[in-house]
């Protein structure tokens, strides 16, 4: 029975490439004409949505969203940050920011992939943390953004941490775009996905309701770069306990 099932989560996950064979040229395609003009952007982030959005149902995965009670301003621009446990992380925050045209900052060594890594190094911002340059030209790339007119996610954990950690140590550059750019943060804490697509097997994992939980967002201003630290640490706090309330949910 074990046998079989294993067989089972593989063949589900040997699907997601498949599907993202056609979903790729698909959406992603459809998006490259808009991708060259800053006004057109909203246009390749709606193809960008539809991507995210039939990649979350051709592979069974459906959100149930907890927010605190909040209109969030379709003129301004947000710093989006989230835990990281999937692939799937980045179709959920496209999916749960519709009207909030956002670019990722992510790795830079998926720019290599044919055809993908051209859509996702123009409509994204790529880092190469090993490079002290690099990273300095990130920051410099990210307000531009911001300037330009759009949200910026990044996922402060750089990276999908070990299965065995709740949540990782958050770096800090999220934190000091926010407060330099006097942008508010808008946290996610996104649960489930850890275990039902994660990264670290292709053996393990299901379709299935994930929980996410959109906290309120966070106001920067008035606040200096001396405060950078109480910043991170007090988002840092706030996912971390509501990842463990979600387990305590899940255990009941």
């Amino acid at each position: 029975m074990k046998i079989l099932q294993m067989l089972f989560v593989l063949l589900w996950r040997i699907w997601f490439f498949v599907i993202n064979i056609f979903l790729i040229p698909l959406w992603a395609g459809a998006s490259i004409p808009f991708l060259f003009k800053e006004k057109n952007y909203p246009i390749a982030y709606w193809f960008h949505q539809m991507w995210a959005r039939s990649n979350l149902f051709l592979m069974g995965f459906w959100y149930v969203l907890e927010k605190d009670e909040e209109i969030l301003d379709k003129n301004k621009q947000y710093m989006i940050i989230s835990n990281h446990t999937s692939i799937m992380d980045i179709m959920l925050i496209y999916s749960l920011m519709r009207n909030h045209p956002l670019v990722f900052v992510g790795k830079a060594e998926l720019s290599k992939l044919p055809f993908f890594g051209f859509v996702y190094k123009k409509s994204n911002i790529l880092i190469d943390r090993k490079n002290l340059s690099s990273c300095i030209q990130v920051f410099k790339k990210i307000q531009n953004e911001v300037d330009s007119g759009k949200s910026v996610c990044i996922f402060p954990e750089g990276g999908v941490p070990k299965s065995s950690i709740l949540l990782d140590n958050f770096k800090s550059g999220a934190f000091f775009i926010a407060i330099i750019k006097n942008i508010s943060i808008i946290p996610f804490t996104i649960a489930d996905i850890k275990k039902k697509f994660p990264n670290s097997s292709i053996i393990k994992g299901s379709p299935g309701k994930i929980r996410i939980k959109q906290h309120h967002s966070i106001s920067t201003k008035n606040l200096s770069l001396k405060d950078k630290n109480n910043l991170k640490k007090k988002c840092f706090d706030l996912i971390k306990n509501q990842l463990e309330k979600f387990e305590r949910e899940k255990n009941k």
